[in-house]
């Protein structure tokens, strides 16, 4: 189970190192995945079980002929991309920027990171946006937890 934030730095070839704890529950192939503001990075597995899932309602799988399903799958196909750990155990994030030029820009990847895990993927935030998703966390956690809204 990945868990835990660590905070690293992007090197100057746009390398980030994994924590140690990630990359022994990690392959050395990892899928990257950028939305919503930070990418997300899955082992080749769990990224098809996690893609598929999007798709899984009840007795309702993946259809190709409905348009929205089929432009979300190409949408996160077409911007998934695979990325070898080196024997470092750093993740290349400049290969976001072949892909589709200025990403790591546009996600702030580009000095102070946070690493992230998610169970079953890890994300890899821009360090300030992370810090400002923990401190509305933090000021929502009695109301995430126990339905407060008072607590607000």
């Amino acid at each position: 189970m990945l868990i835990g934030a660590y905070p690293m730095s992007v090197d100057a070839k746009a390398r980030v190192t994994l924590p140690s704890a990630f990359r022994r529950q990690m392959d050395k192939t990892i899928v990257l995945v950028p939305f919503a503001g930070h990418v997300n990075g899955f082992t080749q597995q769990d990224f098809t079980t996690w893609l598929n899932g999007l798709f899984d309602h009840g007795e309702e799988r993946f259809n190709p002929r409905d348009r929205r399903d089929a432009k979300l799958k190409s949408g996160i196909l077409g911007a998934a991309l695979e990325v070898d750990l080196d024997s470092a155990g750093r993740l290349a994030l400049g290969k976001l920027d072949a892909s589709k030029p200025g990403s790591r820009e546009r996600l702030g990847l580009t000095a102070d990171v946070v690493v992230v895990g998610q169970e079953d993927h890890f994300e890899v935030w821009n360090a300030q946006k992370w810090n400002a998703e923990q401190e509305s966390f933090e000021e929502d956690i009695d109301s995430l937890l126990y339905g407060d809204e008072g607590a607000r």
